[in-house]
């Protein structure tokens, strides 16, 4: 037998409970008191876990907890996730639980405290649950509901506690952060992307995602600062599912594409970055090699790795190859951020459809000619090729070359102005100026455009 074949399942959690039993097999075992391990009470479980969480030796803590609940349930409950918010603000801690409401209130809770959680649908009342700490010390507690009764023990070996968070980081990437999935509940149903104006007018639809706000607050118990996070999510989820990064080249797109995702990736959503030059180059390719399917026509070759085209038709084709990827994109729900150029801003987004443009925002963004110029001539890193086995991978860089003739006809002038003139697009494109004031400055209008988009949520939630 192959070992890869062996090790697979085993850390598949399919087999949490064969892992378990290893466990205990492999590695000494200490137990709670005596009175845990045999028929122990939730209080005696909560009060052991408060010591291990106060432990100033306990650095980070990786929880999986399918029974979560709220502190108003027990007092100690409450001082657990006091020490958990301290151990938070030194290496971290990461919580896993399920969609009971019980369990999304409490996680509330720790979102609540900056704690980051999230929730899987694969979780029932019935799994294992276990507390990873790790630090100078190392305490894995495992916890086996059995006919409605707390089976505690607890592993102090550093190799169980591999094996536990070796299987956490699997749930992990399979899960949805907390304020996602609330965000998901708000919009379930008659709500369709886009729906709410920027202006805010009252409206049928926003008083129903305003009473749905309202309800899920109460509901869960959600604190200000749980309740913003729920919002960010809502706001791009509906009001800006699609970003697109628009202007001439040289004038700082990518730079601009890379602060975004940056921004919502700090608040945990899931953020897809493309760029029409990847499909451009691909276009280039096909012609390069004479593969006679027609795809490329117009396209030449330039010096270090560029290429060039006739006519700005001749990149239709890419566009529209981008365009079925934000479809695409659509269905699994990121956020996508889609970067181009084109002289003619407002055919290219034409390409996309009404859907998606009725549920995108446009950063449109501006630099002087001469800024422009000066960075179009630093640029020019050709694409990295590596090779493995039959498989060829190629690789372009947002700084690669473009061909000095290209800049001069194709993207002559800035359309900033024809594009706010078009009524489609009111309330939903955001300028930012890029000249060479550095990074403060771009932080700044990247924080001013997501509070553009999160605005009319928070009204809606007062």
């Amino acid at each position: 037998m192959n070992w890869s074949q062996l090790l697979v399942p085993v850390t598949s959690g399919v087999a949490v409970a064969l892992i378990v039993a290893t466990v205990r097999f492999l590695w000494r075992r200490t137990r709670l008191p005596t009175g845990l391990s045999q028929r122990m009470t939730r209080r005696n479980y909560l009060a052991e876990m408060l010591v291990i969480s106060k432990n100033d030796n306990v650095e980070r803590l990786d929880a999986l907890v399918p029974n979560l609940l709220p502190a108003e349930c027990s007092p100690v409950l409450a001082e657990i996730q006091e020490a958990w918010s301290q151990i938070n603000g030194r290496r971290g801690v990461r919580v896993i639980t399920r969609t009971e409401p019980a369990a999304l209130t409490a996680g509330a809770e720790l979102l609540g405290a900056g704690i980051e959680v999230r929730v899987s649908r694969a979780l029932t009342a019935g799994h294992l649950s276990y507390h990873v700490f790790s630090g100078s010390e190392h305490h894995t507690v495992l916890n086996r509901r059995n006919g409605g009764k707390d089976r505690p023990e607890r592993l102090d070996e550093i190799s169980a506690a591999k094996v536990f968070r070796s299987h956490f980081d699997e749930m992990w990437s399979e899960s949805e952060p907390l304020e996602s999935f609330l965000a998901g509940e708000l919009l379930a149903g008659d709500l369709s992307a886009g729906e709410i104006p920027a202006g805010s007018k009252t409206g049928d639809g926003l008083s129903r995602l305003a009473d749905r706000i309202r309800e899920q607050r109460a509901a869960y118990q959600l604190s200000p600062k749980a309740q913003d996070a729920v919002l960010r999510h809502l706001a791009f989820r509906h009001r800006a599912p699609v970003i697109f990064v628009t202007g001439l080249p040289g004038a700082g797109k990518s730079l601009i594409r890379r602060a975004i995702a940056e921004e919502l990736r700090r608040w945990r959503m899931q953020v897809d970055e493309l760029n029409d030059y990847v499909y451009a180059f691909q276009e280039f390719l096909h012609a390069l090699m004479l593969l006679g399917d027609g795809r490329g026509a117009g396209f030449s070759a330039q010096q270090g790795g560029a290429f060039q085209v006739e006519r700005e038709d001749d990149l239709r084709p890419a566009l529209h190859t981008l365009g079925h990827r934000v479809w695409e994109n659509r269905r699994s729900n990121p956020i996508t951020i889609v970067e181009f150029a084109r002289a003619d801003t407002t055919g290219a987004l034409q390409v996309f459809g009404d859907e998606v443009l009725a549920a995108s925002q446009i950063v449109h963004v501006r630099a002087s000619d001469a800024e422009r110029a000066t960075r179009l001539a630093r640029r020019g890193e050709p694409p990295k090729i590596s090779v493995a086995g039959q498989l060829i991978t190629l690789e372009v860089s947002d700084e690669h070359r473009l061909p000095s003739n290209a800049a001069d006809t194709l993207y002559s002038r800035d359309d900033f102005a024809l594009l706010k003139a078009q009524k489609n697009v009111a309330g939903r494109l955001f300028l930012v100026e890029n000249e060479s004031e550095g990074k403060a400055h771009i932080d700044e209008q990247v924080a001013a455009f997501v509070e553009t988009v999160v605005r009319p949520y928070r009204a809606l939630a007062t």
